[in-house]
C-alpha cells in the first residue's frame, strides 16, 4: 500500500492536469465559442481554479520540509512543515466555499423563475457564511497546533462533523436543483439529460466528503497515535473533494460544445414553457448556420 505521501502526489498530478485542461476549455468556450458570454460563475470559478493551484503549491513546499514523511532527511523542518500546512489547509477551505458560489452563480444565469432565484441567492449568502465560519474554526479555533486538528477538542469534533455533513447536503442541493430547473424547457430530451447529468457531476465530489465523514467519526474515538494517519487521510480525500469539485463545476461550461455532436440535435425540438432567461449562452446552440433559441423558437 502506498504511503499518504504518494496519495498526496498521486491526487495532486491528476486533478491538477485534469483540471487545468477543464478550466481552459471553459474560459474558450465562453470566450471563443459563445462569444461575450463570461460572467461572474467564470471569474468565480476561475479563482477557486487558482486557489487549487496555490493549495497544491502549499502542500508541495510543505512535503518539502517533511509533512507526510516516513524517512528523516536533513533539510526537513518542523516550523516551515507546520506553516505550510497550515496555509494549504486554509486555502483548501477557501476554494471549497468558491467553487460552490461557482455553480450557485451558474444556476442562477439559467434560472428565470422568481422563487428559484431567491433561493439562489440566499443559498449563496448562505454558503458565504458557512465558509468563513468553517475557515474560522479550521485556521484559528482547531489550530492552536499550527495547523487544522479536529479531534483538538470536543468543539472542534462536532464542527468537522456539521462542516462535513453540511457539504454533503449542499453538493446535493446544487446538484439536483437543475432538475427543477429543466425539467419544462423545450429542449429534446437527450439534450437535456446530458444536461442535467452535467450539473449532477458535483455529485462526485460528495463521495469523497462522505470519505471524509467516515474519517472524521473514526477520528472522535481514535487513540493519540493514530489520529495523525488519520489527518493524513483527511487531507488526501479533501484534496480530492475540491478536484472533483473543480471538475464537475467547470464541465457544466461546456454544454456548448456538444453543438458539435450532431446526433443530439434535430429540426423538431417541441416548443411551450419558458425556463431559461432570454440572451442567456446556456439557451443557445447551433443547426448548421443559423442560430437556436430554445425560448423563442416557434
Amino acid at each position: 500500500m502506498g504511503s499518504h505521501r504518494d496519495g498526496l502526489i498521486a491526487v495532486g498530478v491528476i486533478f491538477l492536469t485534469i483540471n487545468t485542461v477543464v478550466v481552459f476549455a471553459r474560459v474558450y468556450t465562453r470566450t471563443i465559442v459563445v462569444k461575450g458570454s463570461l460572467g461572474w460563475d467564470d471569474f468565480t470559478l476561475c479563482l477557486t481554479y487558482i486557489g487549487y493551484v496555490i493549495a497544491y503549491a502549499f502542500l508541495f513546499a510543505a512535503m518539502h520540509y517533511g509533512y507526510a514523511a516516513e524517512d528523516t532527511e536533513p533539510w526537513y523542518d518542523v516550523k516551515r512543515k507546520t506553516l505550510f500546512t497550515y496555509a494549504n489547509q486554509t486555502t483548501i477551505y477557501i476554494s471549497a466555499g468558491l467553487v460552490k458560489v461557482a455553480v450557485a452563480l451558474v444556476l442562477l444565469r439559467i434560472a428565470v423563475g422568481k422563487g428559484i432565484r431567491r433561493l439562489l441567492i440566499g443559498s449563496i449568502v448562505v454558503v458565504g457564511l458557512w465558509t468563513i465560519v468553517t475557515v474560522l474554526f479550521a485556521s484559528w479555533i482547531c489550530a492552536s497546533t499550527g495547523q487544522s486538528n479536529w479531534a483538538e477538542t470536543t468543539t472542534c469534533a462536532r464542527v468537522a462533523m456539521f462542516r462535513t455533513i453540511s457539504n454533503i447536503f449542499i453538493d446535493y442541493f446544487y446538484a439536483l436543483l437543475p432538475i427543477s430547473i429543466l425539467w419544462d424547457s423545450p429542449m429534446k430530451t437527450r439534450l437535456k439529460m446530458i444536461v442535467i447529468f452535467l450539473f449532477g457531476l458535483g455529485i462526485l465530489a460528495s463521495t469523497a466528503t462522505i470519505a471524509k465523514l467516515v474519517i472524521i467519526v473514526r477520528l472522535s474515538h481514535a487513540a493519540p497515535s493514530e489520529e495523525e494517519a488519520l489527518h493524513y487521510d483527511l487531507a488526501v480525500w479533501a484534496d480530492l473533494e475540491l478536484g472533483l469539485a473543480i471538475f464537475a463545476a467547470s464541465a457544466v461550461a461546456l454544454r456548448p460544445l456538444l453543438r458539435y455532436i450532431p446526433t443530439l440535435f434535430d429540426d423538431s425540438v417541441p416548443s411551450g414553457g419558458r425556463c431559461l432567461k432570454d440572451n442567456n449562452p446556456y439557451n443557445k446552440l447551433e443547426h448548421g448556420n443559423r442560430g437556436y433559441d430554445f425560448d423563442n423558437h416557434e
